[in-house]
């Protein structure tokens, strides 16, 4: 009788487990309407916009809006030529490509060309799940080729935030045509990142539950191996964690900006970065009183003249 028990037990612990990983794994796979909806058009900040279509370098049809510069503030990458250097902007998990229309207007007006991507599984680009921005870094990728097809030769930029960040660090570490990137809100890793979202109080109730499941011995590997039995994607491993691919990006430009309010990617985190990095033209910007989604918002002139300064000194022929 008390084995028979025991093993009841067993399988309910085990079943609750692979139910509880399911229901985590959840967060990353699927159809998630609010990740899909357009919250603002390029002509509400005065910008000329074309929707353009390419796919990134696994395959997945991906939208954008092309920016060309159009204000006459040329940003000259080198003596003697007229070419605009290239912004490609990343957004964050559960945004699109609407939520980077302000940077992009800022960017735009100061005489760069911006590609303002919708990354997989958001706004109007296909795929059906996510990961902490290490495959995302192949739709960044499939982003330089679409400029390079287009005819775009000038140098290349990436402006990323959050989980976008950490995809246009790994996108930077994978291909030498980009040439600078700022990594604004960047987190550590999704290890770390979990750990935090687990230990605060200031997420949705959804959020709040994910967190207390995750606070379970052993919880997060089965969470990852249902994921990957549910795509094929490994998220776990030092090689998806955002410093091994700021060691991939060698001696290139990275700036780094975090808030100090921030309690998803805090500030001891872009200085941890910002000392990982072997690059001379490194720069790090902690926005005072700043959210994680507050970066530009709570201090915006600043924030933009050190971005316009920062490509404009890296982009150059």
């Amino acid at each position: 009788m008390r084995r028979k028990l025991l093993a009841i037990f067993g399988a309910l612990l085990v079943g609750g487990y692979l139910a509880a990983g399911y229901v985590r794994s959840n967060q990353w796979i699927g159809s998630h309407p609010q990740w899909r909806t357009l919250k603002a058009t390029p002509s509400e900040y005065g910008l000329r916009a074309e929707v353009v279509s390419f796919r990134s370098e696994d395959g997945i049809e991906l939208k954008a809006w092309w920016l060309p510069e159009q204000n006459g503030n040329e940003v000259r990458p080198g003596t003697g030529t007229t070419r605009r250097p290239n912004v490609i902007l990343a957004h964050g998990r559960e945004d699109n490509r609407s939520g980077m229309l302000p940077r992009a207007k800022f960017l735009v007006g100061a005489g760069f060309n911006v590609l303002d991507v919708d990354l997989r599984n958001h706004g109007e680009s296909g795929g059906n799940y996510v990961t902490p921005g290490y495959l995302e870094a192949l739709d960044l990728l499939g982003a330089v080729d679409y400029l390079r097809t287009r005819g775009e030769r000038a140098a290349i930029g990436v402006l990323g935030f959050s989980y976008g960040a950490v995809a246009g660090l790994h996108a930077a570490a994978r291909s030498n045509e980009i040439r600078a990137v700022v990594a604004d809100s960047a987190f550590l890793s999704n290890a770390d990142l979990r750990s935090r979202v687990a230990r605060s109080s200031a997420v949705s109730w959804t959020s709040r539950v994910r967190a207390w499941l995750g606070r379970l011995p052993l919880l997060d590997p089965i969470s990852d191996l249902i994921f990957r039995l549910r795509t094929g994607i490994n998220i776990s491993g030092d090689e998806k964690d955002s410093l091994t691919a700021i060691d991939g990006m060698q001696s290139r430009p990275i700036f780094f900006i975090s808030g100090e309010r921030d309690w998803i990617a805090p500030p001891e985190n872009a200085r941890r970065m910002y000392q990982q990095a072997r690059s001379p033209r490194k720069e790090l910007m902690i926005v005072p009183g700043a959210g994680h989604n507050e970066t530009h918002s709570a201090g915006p002139a600043e924030y933009e003249w050190r971005v316009v300064d920062f490509f404009a000194a890296n982009l150059k022929e």
